[in-house]
Order: C-alpha cells, then structure tokens, then sequence
C-alpha cells in the first residue's frame, strides 16, 4: 500500500508539471561584448599648493588620494591632454615626473589652492554587440551599465562607475531582419525606469518584428568624438597602478510592454569590461643638421648658363672655385650646389661672407675688387645687373632649387644675371643669407653661381680669398 502511494504522488507531481511548468532562469545571450573605444581609465588628482602657483605653468599633485579623484601619479597623463582644474580648460605640455607636470595657459587665480580638483574625462564609445538567444516579437533590449553609487549623474568622472549628464546619451541600434528599432533612450542611475539593479545607467531600444534566434544585434551608446557619451570612471580607490579595474554590465530581452524595473526579462547574460592607464610612449629625437656643398660640371645649366669650367673635379674638388687664366673684359662662371636638411623645429639659415676681396696670393694689395654691377649699385646686401663685362669684379648669384626662401635670384625683376657682393668680413660686414627656412627641410637646396672678369690694369699674378658657407638650424 505503500509503494502504490508512492506511485501516485509522483504520477500527480508530473500532470501538474505539464499543466503549469515552473518559472525558468533566463537563456543566455551568446557572443556578448561592450567593445570600447578605449579603455583608458579617466583621470583625476587634487592640487598640492607647494608646487603649484598662479602665472606658473607647473602643477603638483597630491600624494595622497581623495576620493572620487584618486590619481596621485601623472601615469595616465600625457602630453596634449585637455584638462579641467575646477572649471578652467588646460593642455598639457610635457609630463615632469612622478607628481609634476606643466600645462599652458598659466594656472589663474583660484586653480593653485591644496585640493582643487583637477579632471580629465575619457569619454570611449560603447560598442555592444551580441547574438540572440530567443525570438521575441516587439520587444526590447536594455543594456545596463555600471553607475557610481553617490554621483553617477553630475557629469563629472566618478571612481566606480561611468557618469552622465541628464539623459542626453546617444543610443543607436543597426537595424537587422526581425528587428526594426526605433531611437534608444538613456536614464540615468535611480532615474524613473532604472531602478533595478541598482547602480546602473539603463539604455532601451525598442523593436518591431517576429525577432530570431541567434540574430547579431550591434547597439551603441555616445559618439566617436566623446559627445553625448558616458563619461569613464578614474581609478578606484582600491586601484592597483598598470591593473585594470573591472566592471560588470548586462544586457537583457524583455517581451513588448515589460517593465525592466519589475518583469523578468526574457534573455540576459551578464558581461565584464576591463579599464587601465594608456601606457606612454616617448622617444627622444636628436636635434640634427647636415650641409654640403657639391661641384657642378659643365654641362648643368645654373643661373640661365652651363659653367665655363667645372667644380666637381679638378684639385681641391668641390672645395675650390678654380677659375684658372682669365680673358681681359672677359665673364667666367663657375657654380656650386648647396644642400641642408635639419629637423629643427624652426628651421635653418644658409649665410655666406668672404674674408676678403680677392688679393694677390692671398694678400690684401693688390686686388680685384668686388663687382659693382651694371649701375654701381651692387653691394652685399643690394643686388645690381651686371652683363656687362668691361664692369669688372667677383660677385654671385643664386638659382632655387627647392629651398623654402631664397635671398634672390639671378632672374629677380626680368634681369639675366642678377648679382651681389659676397659680404666682406674684412670689411666688417654682417654674412648674407642666402636661403632658408621657417620648418624642418629635408635636402632643400640652392646653386651659387660666381662670376669674375678682369681688366687690362688688374696686376698680373694669382689671386685668392676665401668664402664661407654657415648652415645655422634654429632648434
């Protein structure tokens, strides 16, 4: 009689069974991810007044934290940042060290007491993306993201959680088959339906359609640019430096006309996002300059002519200008091809000055003196015509190549041969530039063309200077 009770319990347990089955856990959304834009934690620390001072540039942090700010390390500072103390806009400009770093503008009046806050909010995407696990027909998605307990609405970072500003959160979901979803909505952390689980930013999109099973659904919250987008936490105050601080969040399936506060959601599975310090990068850059000259041959035109004797062979080759027996009344040209590059920030100057006119080996007396040019107007600073011959001297002209700025050049104001004076240091003249630039240059370059002629009363015998050339970069 016993054994047949049994039966009979167990027989009536499972009609029942059938007739009303039992409420069950709710299936698991496969592939879930909250892809962030980055990861990088916010960033918040509190004045220390010793090294921090009004129309400075330095700012000292504090050593100890104060929450929710509880960065005392400039780690996951990086030059360009944009920064709030209190409510003034900063960029930083170089990381100092450990608790130190410089900002432009100044700091002002009321930015350099112990304490002020010092914000920089990262505002990453949120890229939700997941595979349905039941086909629920006009129904809607909440995605449900962490909130900090205090202040998860007051726009400014928070240490565990990400904070917003009122509701105005950009929510878009991709529309896919089954699933026609219209604009999402945002509410905020113990807004009016999100209020349970607690300590979460509540995103809805709804949708009509029959829905699928294991359809991909993408949903987003902010923008690329940072606006209307959550704001990420700054560290924990049990943070651990180069660790992550970790983060649960949730997405769910609820049936049409559901209440997410109350109702059980058909599908949710509950996923983890991870938020560290941006690892900095340097690397120093050493400042350089090179210069050359090279010898130019006959059969390169410079100066709207080939040279008459050429400077890349020969004795002394390219460091000579070897104009050899001249010709009374007679031009001679000869070039050579100056060439800089430089990674300085601010560019070069290429400058030229002899030591003197050319003297009689070497000497001061006698000697061919500088040319005057056409008009007697050639000086080392004043360029002059000179296509005539019986207007005899040494003098130069240039030819651009690819230089950013040049002095002048031989064709200025539709002359042929446009001229200077080399300027003369034994004349206490200041080098002349030649060519320059305003940026870093990369193998900019110029010809000199020389020219010399002589007349019948120029004492026989060799002649000589000597000309230098000054690369100078602006670092």
């Amino acid at each position: 009689m016993k054994y047949i009770t049994a039966i009979g319990v167990i027989s009536i347990a499972f009609a029942l069974s059938l007739i009303s089955p039992p409420v069950l856990d709710s299936a698991n959304l496969d592939n879930v991810k909250d892809t962030l834009q980055s990861s990088r934690l916010s960033w918040g620390a509190r004045v220390e007044s010793t090294g921090t001072a009004v129309g400075t540039s330095n700012v000292q942090i504090q050593s100890s934290p104060v929450a929710p700010l509880n960065s005392t390390s400039t780690a996951n500072l990086h030059a360009g940042d944009s920064i709030l103390i209190n409510t003034n806009s900063y960029t930083v400009v170089d990381i100092v060290d450990d608790d130190e770093f410089t900002v432009t503008p100044v700091i002002v009046s009321g930015d350099a007491d112990d304490g002020d806050p010092i914000y920089l909010e990262t505002t990453p995407q949120h890229v939700i993306t997941f595979d349905t696990a039941s086909a629920v027909a006009d129904g809607f998605f909440q995605i449900l993201i962490p909130a900090d307990t205090t202040t998860p609405n007051d726009g400014n970072l928070d240490d565990d959680g990400f904070d917003l500003t009122g509701s105005a959160v950009d929510v878009v979901a991709t529309d896919v088959t089954d699933y026609d979803f219209v604009t999402g909505t945002a509410t905020a952390s113990g807004g009016s339906g999100c209020t349970a689980p607690a300590n979460y930013h509540c995103f809805e999109a709804h949708y009509s359609g029959n829905g699928g099973i294991g359809t991909s659904i993408n949903f987003t919250i902010g923008n690329t640019n940072g606006t209307n987008t959550p704001i990420a936490p700054g560290e924990k105050s049990s943070h651990t430096e180069a660790t992550a601080d970790t983060y649960s969040f949730i997405v769910k399936n609820f049936a049409a006309g559901a209440d997410p506060n109350t109702d059980t959601p058909i599908d949710q599975t509950t996923g983890k996002i991870a938020l560290i310090e941006a690892v900095r990068v340097s690397a120093t850059v050493d400042p350089t300059i090179t210069f050359t000259i090279a010898g130019v041959g006959t059969s390169t035109s410079t100066c709207g002519a080939t040279p008459d004797i050429s400077t890349a062979t020969g004795t002394n080759a390219p460091l000579a200008v070897p104009f050899g027996s001249m010709s009374l009344n007679t031009f001679k040209d000869l070039s050579h091809n100056l060439t800089v590059s430089t990674n300085a920030q601010s560019g070069y100057v290429v400058t030229a000055s002899e030591d003197d006119e050319l003297g009689l080996g070497g000497a001061t007396t006698p000697f061919i003196a500088d040319t005057p040019g056409d008009t007697t107007t050639a000086s080392d600073t004043v360029s002059d015509e000179w296509n005539t011959a019986t207007n005899n001297g040494f003098g130069y002209s240039l030819e651009n190549v690819d230089a950013s700025s040049i002095a002048f050049e031989y064709n200025d104001s539709t002359r042929t041969f446009n001229a200077r004076q080399f300027a003369n240091i034994a004349s206490s003249d200041t080098p002349a530039t030649l060519f320059s630039s305003t940026t870093v240059a990369d193998s900019e370059n110029a010809y000199v063309c020389y020219r010399l002629s002589i007349g019948a009363t120029q004492q026989a015998g060799d002649y000589e200077n000597q000309v230098t050339y000054t690369a100078t970069g602006t670092f």
